[in-house]
């Protein structure tokens, strides 16, 4: 879908999009939302867009040079059964199996028949039970951290498959702006495995607690860094403060599914 942009639309919608900001949603104040409301299975989306999706991560590489791109299966209710999922690209005159790994990550392959045949991922289970995320996460990093370039390199792959599901409206406030990864109107949430009572960035010997605003009141297990303040270099780390219990530790507490 190509959408046509004017200054006239921006300026008459922007007021209506800061009052939709504070939504429980992983992208929320002023962005898209990632789940889509559309005739397709909100959770899955078009091979084409997924295909756009590994395009930005060609192009946006530099931010993680040594991380792969995976996605990852997160399940929406407890003790959901995963043994048996299947995933695969079908399509009227195409069918490829992708292989799902034990750790619920897989990758989306280049298949130009698939792309031709404007086919689909299907997931063997009902609507609703599972969602899709980027899965970037570079070698070498601490336990209980998570590196800036990818977090941002995620942005970039989850907003390259979804902004042509986002409305109008919110396209017109955030494609001036770049999109949600480059601005400060923009606040990005991702989550982690147990809930935390704060997060700090840390490049070298500069530390920033994230202020309140950028962890979720509601779901203590999300936090949105950001993104857009490139003082904070790729390689800047977010260090976690955790809830957890006592036989429990820091270190095996706390990742970014």
């Amino acid at each position: 879908m190509h959408i046509a942009l004017s200054l006239i639309l921006l300026s008459s919608v922007s007021s209506s999009v800061m009052a939709q900001a504070e939504t429980d949603l992983p992208l929320t104040e002023a962005t898209q939302q990632v789940n889509v409301a559309s005739s397709r299975d909100p959770d899955w989306k078009p091979y084409r867009k997924m295909l756009d999706g590994i395009d930005a991560f060609d192009r946006y590489h530099s931010l993680a040079p040594q991380a792969q791109l995976k996605f990852i299966l997160r399940p929406q209710q407890p003790q959901l059964a995963t043994a048996d999922l299947k995933l695969r690209i079908v399509g009227d005159n195409v069918s490829v199996e992708i292989p799902i790994a034990a750790d619920m990550t897989f990758s989306v392959p280049r298949d130009d028949s698939a792309a031709k045949d404007d086919a689909d991922l299907r997931l063997s289970a009902k609507k609703g039970l599972f969602r899709w995320r980027p899965d970037i996460h570079s070698a070498g990093i601490p336990p209980g951290t998570r590196r800036l370039g990818d977090l941002r390199l995620e942005c970039e792959v989850r907003w390259a498959v979804d902004k042509f599901d986002a409305s109008l409206i919110k396209l017109a406030y955030l494609v001036p702006l770049g999109g949600v990864c480059h601005t400060s109107r923009s606040r990005v949430f991702y989550s982690t495995n147990a809930p935390i009572t704060g997060a700090t960035l840390v490049s070298g010997s500069r530390r920033e607690r994230l202020p309140a605003e950028r962890l979720d009141a509601k779901d203590r297990a999300r936090y949105a860094p950001p993104l857009h303040d490139q003082s904070w270099p790729d390689d800047t780390l977010v260090e976690f403060e955790l809830t957890v219990p006592n036989n429990a530790t820091k270190a095996d507490a706390v990742s970014l599914p």
